[in-house]
């Protein structure tokens, strides 16, 4: 009978080829400490657009990180669908819109009823 041969740790074998290291700071040399400045997690924003030489943006500002998210549905549209059988597509659109409204709470409202003409 044949036996297998024994497995052995890949971390613990001293003849690695490609140890694990463990990564420090890099030393910062005594004469360009003073020009180096440690920044600790700190939100950069721009006030106005970057631009180049001839006006045209690079970047701009960043968009609003919390938008309002607008429902394809009113409220009375969204009761209605949800009362109605699966194989209706106003069901699913119901569910979808009560998956956002989990999904994002407060941020997520119905759209306005349309005024008629």
């Amino acid at each position: 009978m044949a036996t297998l041969p024994e497995k052995e740790a890949p971390l613990a074998n001293p003849e690695e080829k490609f140890p694990v290291t463990v990564e420090e700071e890099p030393k910062i040399a005594q004469e360009i400490k003073p020009l180096v400045q440690k920044l600790e997690e700190e939100d950069a924003t721009l006030t106005q657009p970057v631009t180049d030489d001839a006006g045209q943006p690079l970047v701009s500002p960043a968009a609003p990180q919390q938008p309002q998210i607008v429902l394809p549905l009113t409220s009375s549209q969204y009761a209605f669908g949800l009362k109605q059988k699966v194989s209706r597509s106003i069901r699913w659109l119901s569910e979808w819109c009560f998956r956002l409204v989990k999904i994002f709470g407060t941020r997520a409202v119905f759209r306005e009823t349309e005024a008629k003409k």
